[in-house]
């Protein structure tokens, strides 16, 4: 079971990572759509389960 904790405690390692990379690769290579993707998908999950916990 995943807590709250652990979602912070892992969001606030890998979404800045994953900001960090999609900076990094070059515009309009996959690498950098999906990247964003994912971040994204992590971001509206950690909205999603905050959302839901009220």
């Amino acid at each position: 079971m995943i807590t709250f904790h652990a979602l912070g405690y892992y969001s606030l390692f890998g979404l800045p990572l994953a900001v960090v990379i999609t900076r990094v690769t070059p515009a309009g290579t996959a690498a950098r759509r999906i990247t964003a993707r994912i971040t994204l998908a992590a971001l509206l999950l950690v909205a999603a389960t905050v959302a839901l916990s009220c």
